[in-house]
């Protein structure tokens, strides 16, 4: 039943996904992606920035910097009374401000809060970022020991494409399986971007645009969205030369924000505004960090049991498609069916800003169930080190279609 303390969606926003941008062109930077998202979600609802009371960022790449750049951001566009801090469980970065500002709010911490994921790949590259990874003492200890040894040094050690090759070859999915997905993920993105499925969800990259009238919704496509997938088969593999994963059936490299606009049910009633979607759950699980990539298969069933619902329950989800092979084979593990999944397509056509695509995810989930009148949706994906994340929302069908 709902309560006065739910937390609830009242605003969604993102801006276009781009694709990576190499010096010397000019690329966006960090704080014009969070500001853009940031002013318009809050003007979406007519909220003033006074009625933010705290705000959630989500950012895999931009290190202790990341940090400062969410500060300036919010100062410019909510003033320095509100704040900010960040997070980073890596391409679950987004989802989990999106739950860290529920939980906020379902304990009566705050009323209103902001979560935010974004990513700039054009400017905080992974080999700047990451390096070589930490380093690990070796450890001859006993049998167990040694067990935790293998899986930490697995967690730094397995590049993200091999953890790809790694569960094609362990669960036997096929170079042409791979590849269909990923003409599927394009041809399903380029509809939804022709049908103008993506337009409520949208908005110019630019904050200087953003009161435009030239600018029309949808003026900035997402645009790594291929029309002619026919290259797809014939790319070599791109981590091993006897490997099944390519650039074509991999998530691409992209910049990009989504900001998701929470509060309690009891507020957004009294302020007379729509709820796009309750937050109903969320689920973090540990998987073999050599298979990264099947943590939506434990992450799903973990967030769904809190809620007492089934697979079958649920009327949509969107999986994060860091490879096709792991989102293939999570897909078939739960038996989902296809039509369920990813129905405007996913990170393979689009492209996965790490920190950004929590959020994202949770924005065009809840924008493609309020078009279709409601219904129960999960959002997950696979998380680097080996883990795996979920989170139920509920869109209510009562007020689906409000300003969708």
């Amino acid at each position: 039943m709902p309560s006065p303390n739910d937390a609830v969606i009242v605003s969604i926003c993102r801006t276009p996904l781009t694709r990576r941008v190499k010096p010397p062109s000019p690329s966006p930077t960090s704080e014009t992606l969070l500001t853009s998202v940031i002013s318009s979600s809050i003007s979406r609802c007519n909220l003033p920035p006074s009625s933010i009371q705290d705000v959630c960022i989500g950012n895999v790449l931009g290190g202790s910097a990341a940090a400062v750049t969410a500060r300036v951001a919010v100062i410019k566009t909510l003033g320095y009374k509100v704040p900010v801090r960040t997070t980073n469980r890596q391409c679950a970065s987004g989802l989990q401000a999106v739950s860290d500002v529920a939980c906020l709010i379902r304990s009566g911490q705050i009323e209103c809060g902001l979560a935010v994921g974004y990513e700039c790949m054009s400017t905080n590259t992974m080999e700047n970022s990451f390096g070589d990874g930490p380093d690990v003492e070796e450890d001859d200890g006993d049998d167990d020991e040694a067990n935790f040894e293998s899986e930490s040094l697995d967690a730094i050690m397995t590049p993200m494409g091999q953890t790809s090759e790694n569960v094609a070859a362990k669960f036997d999915i096929s170079r042409e399986e791979q590849d269909a997905f990923s003409v599927s993920s394009h041809r399903k993105a380029a509809a939804a971007w022709d049908e103008r499925r993506f337009d409520y969800e949208l908005i110019p990259s630019s904050p200087s645009s953003l009161n435009n009238p030239s600018i029309k919704k949808g003026s900035f496509p997402d645009n790594g969205i291929r029309r002619d997938t026919s290259r797809i088969p014939t790319l070599p593999p791109a981590f091993s030369s006897t490997g099944t994963t390519t650039a074509g059936n991999s998530s691409q490299i992209t910049d990009g924000a989504a900001c998701v606009c929470l509060m309690s049910r009891r507020m957004a009633e009294s302020r007379n505004l729509p709820i796009l979607a309750a937050f109903v759950s969320y689920a973090v699980t540990g998987v073999p960090p050599r298979i990264m990539g099947i943590g939506p298969a434990t992450a799903i069933p973990a967030a769904l049991k809190v809620t007492g619902k089934e697979v079958s329950d649920v009327d949509l989800f969107e999986i994060n498609e860091a490879f096709a092979s792991q989102a293939k084979y999570c897909v078939d593990f739960l038996k989902i069916p296809e039509e369920k999944v990813n129905v405007n397509g996913g990170a393979i056509a689009m492209g996965h800003p790490l920190g950004c695509t929590g959020a994202r995810l949770v924005v065009t989930l809840v924008a493609e169930l309020g078009r279709r009148g409601g219904g129960l949706g999960v959002v997950s994906m696979c998380v680097g080190t080996g883990m795996g994340a979920a989170c139920v929302l509920k869109v209510e069908r009562r007020n689906a279609k409000s300003k969708l």
